[in-house]
């Protein structure tokens, strides 16, 4: 087992956890605890939680600020529009829900803000921009990885992610020189 976290390639942490996001309105919400297992620098993570763990031992509790631009990105005002009502589809023009339409082979998405006499607010915010999270971690375990275990461990659900990048980090992204030691020492 090894004595702390440190940047060393192939280094298994195991984590239990919990999580709270804050909406840009204020809505919080509290996920279940949650446990995850993960290859330290190479399953992705938020760089604010990889930072956190770093020198940190089995036993250790840590909590973390993520800020909105690790996870949906900031909110911006300047993507709240007004768009005459005239040239929307009236039937998908709900407040709080999304309008999507298809136009000149490109997707046009929002979310509908308000619905007035003429025009409409539109939302061009990616969905949960202005999000940030709160997590609370203890470190439960952290070892050497074997070469089976390189392959991205939280990318496949229910684990500390939301996938800051939009998708999950591929089995090519695990470096050469870390397969290398994994194996050498399995």
């Amino acid at each position: 087992m090894a004595d702390a976290l440190q940047v060393k390639p192939c280094i298994k942490v195991t984590i239990d956890f919990s999580l709270k996001t804050t909406s840009p309105d204020g809505t919080v919400t509290e996920a279940p605890p949650g446990s995850c297992t993960f290859i330290y620098g190479v399953d992705v993570q938020y760089p604010s939680v990889e930072a956190a763990l770093m020198n940190k031992k089995v036993g250790d509790r840590v909590s973390v600020y993520v800020p909105p631009e690790e996870i949906f990105g900031p909110y911006d005002p300047e993507l709240v529009r007004e768009l005459p009502r005239s040239d929307y589809k009236p039937e998908r023009l709900k407040p709080g829900r999304i309008y999507r339409e298809m136009r000149n082979r490109s997707l046009v998405e929002f979310l509908v803000r308000d619905v007035r006499d003429d025009v409409i607010v539109a939302d061009f915010n990616r969905p949960g921009a202005g999000t940030y999270a709160e997590f609370h971690i203890e470190i439960k375990d952290i070892c050497e990885a074997s070469p089976k275990e390189l392959r991205p461990s939280c990318a496949g659900g229910g684990s500390l992610q939301f996938f800051p990048n939009g998708r999950p980090v591929s089995e090519g992204a695990v470096n050469d020189s870390c397969r290398k030691s994994a194996a050498d020492s399995a």
